[in-house]
């Protein structure tokens, strides 16, 4: 194993980042051996624990697998800089094989029928959660560019599960303040979106009652590159939805390490159990 080139398991972790220095720092002259060895061997552990995962995880759908390769080639500093896209979008944001499994079976446990899903890009994660629906199922996506729907959807006619996710274009607090109006519910909420605004959309989900009994919200980049969880990084708004979500009694909330961090919550009436 030693001296096979690794590629870092995310771009989020800080862990990795001050790995991959201490592997530079142990090559400089006069390291002792012993502790070269020791770097070396923490960093193929952490390869293989990555290359076991996404062995042992299920594969994505050709669908989804048509997502990917469209999104990782395609060129994103092109349509930002013709003003296209609001952000400059990379690859990385993309959810990916292993969190797209992961949101297709809390979809297939919950028996979902209608999700809102906050923060469409190319449509991984729609399609991902859409392969777990019923025929007559929704995944409602949000986005607010034209150029993400156009090629969302010439993605999304590939697969057969596509036509159950539909597009939504607009400033995501619009629409759900909207929605919310309209009294629609969702089964399943996923956050993936403006970071700033994941308080706003979290209070809709709870305090504005759009999502149905039994359901749950999940909320992706939970860590934020570690300033959710680092001593001395900034309290930004991924710590203060920490802080809110652990304050609130009525709330069951697991932070599953997964990339960036996915917080799974519910209610709490809808996991405790009864006792005689």
């Amino acid at each position: 194993m030693a001296g096979r080139e690794f590629v870092p398991p995310s771009h989020y972790d800080p862990a990795i980042v001050a790995l991959e220095e201490a592997v530079k720092l142990s090559k400089a002259p006069g390291t002792a051996p012993e502790l070269a060895d020791a770097v070396q061997k923490v960093r193929d552990l952490v390869r293989i624990r990555e290359e076991f995962t996404s062995f042992t995880t299920t594969k994505g759908s050709e669908g989804c697998q048509a997502i990917y390769e469209a999104t990782t080639k395609h060129d994103w500093e092109k349509p930002f800089e013709e003003g296209k896209t609001t952000w400059l979008l990379r690859p990385f944001m993309m959810s990916g094989h292993l969190e797209g499994q992961f949101l297709k079976s809390i979809v297939s446990i919950q028996k979902a029928k209608r999700i809102l899903d906050i923060g469409m890009f190319s449509g991984y994660s729609a399609l991902s959660m859409a392969e777990a629906l019923p025929a007559d199922g929704e995944v409602i996506t949000i986005d607010q560019d034209e150029y993400l729907k156009t090629f969302v959807e010439d993605l999304l006619v590939k697969s057969p599960h596509g036509k159950k996710v539909k597009i939504v274009l607009g400033k995501a607090l619009d629409l759900i303040e909207k929605m919310s109006k309209n009294k629609e519910v969702f089964d399943i909420i996923f956050l993936d979106a403006d970071k700033s605004e994941y308080i706003e959309y979290f209070k809709y989900a709870f305090g504005q009652n759009m999502l149905s009994p039994g359901g749950c919200v999940l909320i992706d980049n939970a860590y934020m590159l570690g300033d959710g969880y680092l001593p001395n990084a900034r309290r930004d708004c991924s710590r203060i939805l920490a802080e809110t979500i652990a304050a609130d009694p009525t709330l069951h909330c697991v932070l599953v390490p997964i990339r960036d961090g996915i917080f799974l919550i519910r209610r709490i009436t809808d996991v405790e159990g009864a006792v005689a």
